[in-house]
């Protein structure tokens, strides 16, 4: 199976320039810098370097304190890969300071390319995070550095998939010196393959930093007293926060709703549903402030989320409804949040484990159960210090931990 995967990206290669472009177009790709997708680089490299490998921006984000402490070893440049423009942007306003660390657009996964960006940034050490799992990308790195996969990430869905190749998955899996778990489940997953080296020292999300805040000066103020946050909400779920709002106003309760949503592209979709459910919304574009007489408050820029959390402590979780698995809880729990959230939290089960036995978090299944938790809660929940202290320490010692870890192979 990886002979015949090769083989496929050789073939691709030919066509790498021409997917970039249309890629774009579309402007799903950074206009200029798509080139280092191709091996293509306008910064030299003389220095050893320790490679941090990342996807998107929740997987950088986790590994940011890491590369914040490994970035004073002035033995080596930081080198951070990644593939998505968000998380592109993201390293630009969090590392645009540090003077040793690089950011570049990862290698298309093709075996000459990726051997281009080998020949030129020459790691010594190479971190992958989560589950960064690139045929090419791994077989002709493990040739040239250390190898590490941290905080490594299998849901039971791609587990089922990984057993119909198991070959394919020892092989792969194999390549890493040592690799940690997200979660002590996924340290069962890898065992199944035979990996030996799999460690388990808590999950890195719980050391991501909150998102970057906007610099306007934006402040949050909470104008009407029963009101929630319906945070990171995917297409498919609107109707179920929507539905839930109706529900609340026949029980004659004045509330309002602050919706963030998942995709900010998607806001007059969100908005048309809305009216058409004769609700009314107002968006923080428009005016500042939230407006007491409408029923839902849209947040629709990046960064203002951590303000909110501030004010209001009654928050449920998109991607949980639909089949997506969760968000990210940390967010709002740092705040001392009270956490609602559907079924689907399988990306995310340690986390949410954590804070459920820390009573913070609770599972609802339909509109009927929401707005009965958040009636009941209204008056009753305030922000949960002790957590915040808990979580606080919890976080720590993680991080010390991965230092501690990655210090046996960065000298």
């Amino acid at each position: 199976m990886i002979t015949f995967y090769i083989c496929v990206s050789y073939v691709f290669h030919f066509f790498a320039n021409i997917f970039l472009n249309i890629r774009v177009l579309k402007k799903k790709e950074h206009s200029v810098r798509y080139k280092e997708k191709l091996g293509l680089y306008e910064i030299k490299n003389n220095n050893p370097t320790l490679w941090f490998h990342a996807s998107s921006l929740g997987e950088i984000k986790s590994v940011v304190p890491l590369i914040s402490h490994f970035s004073k070893n002035k033995n080596y440049k930081i080198l951070i890969t990644t593939v998505t423009l968000s998380s592109s942007e993201y390293c630009r306003k969090i590392f645009e300071h540090a003077e040793n660390i690089i950011h570049q657009f990862a290698p298309l996964d093709t075996p000459i390319i990726v051997k281009k960006f080998l020949d030129h940034w020459k790691p010594q050490i190479s971190i992958f995070v989560e589950s960064e799992i690139w045929p090419n990308l791994i077989l002709q790195t493990k040739k040239v550095s250390k190898l590490i996969l941290l905080n490594a990430r299998l849901s039971n869905k791609s587990f089922s998939r990984w057993k119909l190749a198991k070959k394919f998955a020892q092989k792969l899996f194999k390549q890493f010196d040592s690799i940690t778990a997200q979660s002590r489940e996924v340290k069962s997953f890898l065992e199944f393959f035979g990996i030996q080296n799999v460690h388990f020292l808590g999950n890195l999300k719980f050391i991501s930093p909150d998102n970057v805040p906007n610099n306007d000066s934006f402040v949050f103020r909470k104008v009407v007293e029963n009101s929630w946050v319906a945070m990171s909400i995917h297409k498919g779920e609107e109707t179920f926060i929507i539905e839930t709002v109706k529900k609340i106003k026949k029980k004659q309760i004045e509330s309002q709703c602050i919706l963030i949503p998942r995709h900010l592209n998607k806001i007059k979709e969100l908005t048309d549903t809305i009216k058409a459910n004769n609700l009314t919304y107002q968006l923080k574009s428009k005016e500042t402030l939230p407006l007491v007489n409408k029923d839902f408050y849209i947040l629709d820029s990046f960064g203002d989320a951590g303000k909110v959390f501030e004010k209001i402590n009654l928050v449920f979780l998109g991607g949980s409804i639909i089949a997506h698995g969760g968000q990210n809880p940390l967010e709002p729990a740092r705040e001392g949040c009270y956490l609602l959230h559907g079924p689907n939290i399988y990306n995310f089960t340690e986390i949410f484990e954590f804070l459920s036995k820390n009573n913070v978090s609770k599972l609802v299944t339909s509109e009927i159960t929401l707005s009965q938790e958040l009636i009941s809660n209204f008056q009753n929940f305030r922000n949960n210090d002790k957590l915040k202290a808990k979580m606080k320490e919890h976080s720590q010692k993680i991080l010390l931990d991965h230092i501690n870890y990655l210090n046996s192979f960065i000298k």
